[in-house]
């Protein structure tokens, strides 16, 4: 299933999916719609919605992706792969903000998942 941008619709909503899981155990205080919406919301202004972020655990594969493997560099190369480089740019931002490296996240992200 791929859409008119190239993305492949399944790939993003696992990662978007992961990446909430990442930002739910570091305790950001922000989520992926938050995110979503600081990326698009002004570009897309009456075209935007991210009303689909709200049902992404309602997809079994989606739900699943949590027991694939997967670190922020995977998650992060889907979005940049699919167009998402707008999200990928104010997720950096925000990490910047609350003074958070990769290496914290990868290593929070993947001892928590055990």
């Amino acid at each position: 299933m791929v859409n008119s941008n190239g993305g492949d619709h399944l790939s993003v909503a696992k990662a978007l999916y992961q990446l909430e899981f990442y930002l739910q155990q570091l305790n950001l205080g922000v989520t992926i719609r938050d995110l979503y919406e600081r990326a698009y919301r002004t570009k897309r202004g009456d075209r935007y919605d991210d009303r689909w972020l709200t049902v992404l655990d309602e997809n079994l594969e989606v739900r699943e992706s949590l027991s694939e493997p997967f670190t922020t560099q995977s998650v992060l190369e889907v979005l940049m792969r699919t167009g998402h480089e707008p999200l990928v740019r104010t997720l950096m931002r925000e990490i910047r903000n609350q003074k958070i490296g990769f290496t914290h996240m990868y290593l929070i992200g993947r001892t928590s998942h055990h």
